[in-house]
């Protein structure tokens, strides 16, 4: 390699290096919110949540398998009452005679008595009551520290520490299902018998369908603007997203919180996902109990009860739904019934900048519409690749880590987009991909707005980024020179970035690596939608001169 050349390369490097070190950092720096805080210990205020003290509790329910057939069930059930009964709260049993399946020893159906435990603190004033629910059975096959242990030891810890803070303003009712593993039999009986049901305001539940990971709040009633309001203004570390929740219901899964929202009670669901395979398995033991899985938990649960518990909470229905993610420890909220106006001044705006970057001959209609083609194609070969590939590893090793093939998608993808970027170099400018791109994200925004709703955000707020960034180039002379620059990039980035790590981690953390294919979907839209990165990334082998970036300081390709 010559000098000249030499040199060349290294200018085109160092303008990439910046532009993916930035990418890597707002990634990682965003999923950092998302880690459940550390255990607490034994040490911490009274008045504070600690997965120490917690961890005591589960040591006694979790010991062995304790489904209703089995003689551990009723051992669990009475050290559950005597702790409540401890801290000084009301507590009753009340119970359901029923027939069910006894999957222990297949035996058919078997007649059964399933009780609840209902454990009342007292408020201070008359008015709805505050439900905090869990279950406490757990499947035959394990002793279900997670499912749903932990559920339980963090809401006896919050009764405790609720104490320490003193009376609440309204009652709160700490409701230990039983038969939930058994189709929600517990809840199914609580909702149409049980002496408290009329008392109640709000539900929230808490579940467990792994064994790690951050407290998901992953569910809440409809018309929740004002349910979203109040968690996002005192919500520990919260993770969660509009899209979850659509997407959750459209999953063959229920909760004990399935049955209070059809009752239309207002309701939050919590659970943890990571570390699905010790799910409904041997697995499901203390010694895989993570304590700051815990102690997020515990948090939100005491947060919940502390604030809910001295709300009027006849006043939570709203008219309704919110669209809403969590960034950087915060939750971002807005109205959902704004994603169809918002969808019109999107496309609106879009076939602005068309039609203006067309007069002043920036781009070419002919190479739009061929450039959609590519975002699918690039979508297509994206997702199929990655298919094959998982096929391939499976067939070689089956005992590959989960995460070898989560990040092998996510490889494949970029791959594939650099080599694309090479062949449509030669044909099409920046510019002309990037409102390919842009077209693409707006179908997607008329889909979601109708179909899912809640994931309205993750397509809408990066395209006015992009529409916002395009408007301001209007006065530029070479637009797709502006785009190269790695600054540019950079804010482009931003919200594709954002938005879609916090995604890709919880699909990564909860779901078979074949359903992680979707991924490599998500990801390919978002390439096409900073393409000057990968075409870039193109050039730099490509040996094509690079251009003086003056704003960064670097050589970047032209």
């Amino acid at each position: 390699m010559s000098k000249s050349k030499s040199r060349g390369f290294i200018r085109r490097l160092v303008g990439i290096i910046p532009v993916s070190l930035f990418i890597v950092i707002l990634a990682v720096s965003s999923l950092w919110f998302e880690n459940p805080p550390k255990g607490k210990g034994t040490d911490t205020a009274e008045n504070g949540f600690s997965a120490d003290r917690a961890f005591v509790y589960l040591t006694h329910i979790a010991k062995e398998p304790h489904t209703p057939f089995l003689p551990e069930h009723e051992m669990v059930r009475t050290y559950i009452v005597d702790q409540f009964s401890k801290l000084g709260l009301d507590v009753m049993v009340e119970s359901y005679p029923t027939k069910i399946i006894n999957r222990g020893n297949g035996n058919g159906n078997e007649d059964v008595t399933l009780y609840n435990i209902i454990a009342t603190l007292k408020g201070s004033l008359k008015g709805q009551a505050l439900m905090m629910s869990a279950h406490y059975d757990s499947v035959p096959s394990g002793p279900g520290a997670n499912d749903d242990g932990v559920a339980v030891a963090a809401l006896l810890e919050t009764a405790r520490a609720l104490k320490a803070q003193g009376k609440p303003l309204h009652d709160i009712l700490f409701v230990i299902t039983d038969g939930e593993e058994e189709g929600l039999l517990g809840a199914e009986t609580f909702w149409k018998a049980s002496r408290f049901k009329d008392r109640v305001g709000m539900v929230a539940n808490f579940e467990a369908k792994g064994a790690s990971g951050p407290s998901l709040m992953f569910q809440t009633s409809d018309a929740n603007s004002k349910l979203i309001h109040e968690f996002a203004s005192i919500a520990p570390a919260p993770v969660s997203n509009s899209f979850l929740a659509d997407l959750y219901r459209t999953m063959p899964n229920d909760t004990d919180l399935t049955v209070s929202l059809r009752e239309g009670i207002p309701g939050l669901n919590f659970a943890y996902v990571a570390s699905w395979e010790k799910y409904h398995t041997t697995d499901d033991s203390i010694e895989n109990v993570s304590k700051a899985t815990l102690q997020h938990h515990g948090e939100n649960a005491l947060a919940i009860a502390s604030h809910f518990g001295a709300m009027d909470l006849s006043q939570l229905k709203s008219a309704e739904d919110a669209e809403y993610f969590n960034l950087y420890g915060k939750i971002l909220y807005y109205p959902q019934s704004v994603n169809l106006p918002l969808a019109i001044v999107l496309t609106a705006a879009l076939l602005v900048l068309f039609w203006l970057f067309a007069k002043k001959q920036s781009l070419r209609l002919g190479k739009i519409a061929t450039g959609v083609v590519f975002v699918v194609i690039g979508v297509l070969l994206s997702a199929l690749v990655s298919f094959g590939f998982y096929e391939l590893l499976n067939k070689i090793d089956t005992g590959i880590h989960i995460q070898v093939y989560n990040f092998s998608f996510l490889a494949i993808t970029l791959l594939i987009h650099i080599l694309l970027s090479l062949y449509l170099r030669r044909s099409r400018n920046e510019l002309e991909m990037i409102i390919s791109a842009m077209f693409m994200f707006l179908i997607l925004v008329w889909i979601v707005t109708f179909l899912i709703p809640g994931a309205g955000y993750m397509f809408s707020l990066p395209l006015l980024v992009h529409c916002i960034v395009l408007a301001f180039l209007q006065g530029s002379k070479d637009p797709s020179a502006a785009l190269k620059r790695s600054w540019m990039i950079m804010i482009l980035a931003v919200l594709p970035v954002l938005l879609f790590a916090s995604l890709f981690h919880l699909f990564f953390t909860s779901m078979q690596p074949v359903e992680n294919v979707v991924c490599a979907v998500f990801l390919s839209l978002n390439l096409f939608m900073i393409y000057p990165f990968t075409r870039n990334i193109a050039d730099l082998f490509s040996g094509k001169k690079a251009i003086k970036d003056t704003s960064a300081g670097t050589g970047i390709q032209g």
